[in-house]
């Protein structure tokens, strides 16, 4: 992931690794897991460090075969700490 710093993949791998043991078995069915991303904006906008730990999290179901339905984000209640921003997603997931 050239444009993202390294310390976003790893704690994009860290945030993988504490989901995992809760993603459902694969049997056909839709399922979904909720993830809280810490993330700070950046001077024009663009959520790099969200961008890099919700595309590891995909690409890590993914190569463990679960198929990505849909990914949801909670936009009505963004929680700030300090200069982050807590983001609330949602990965509806097979």
């Amino acid at each position: 992931m050239g444009l993202f710093d390294k310390n976003y993949e790893k704690s994009a791998m860290n945030l993988y690794e504490d989901i995992k043991p809760y993603l459902k078995p694969k049997d056909g069915m839709k399922h979904v897991v909720m993830v809280n991303i810490k993330s700070k904006a950046n001077l024009n906008g663009m959520e790099y460090e969200y961008t890099a730990i919700i595309n590891n999290i995909i690409e890590k179901m993914q190569y463990s075969d679960y198929e990505i339905i849909d990914i949801k984000i909670d936009n009505t209640q963004l929680y700030w700490t300090g200069a982050y921003c807590l983001i609330r997603t949602v990965i509806i997931y097979k």
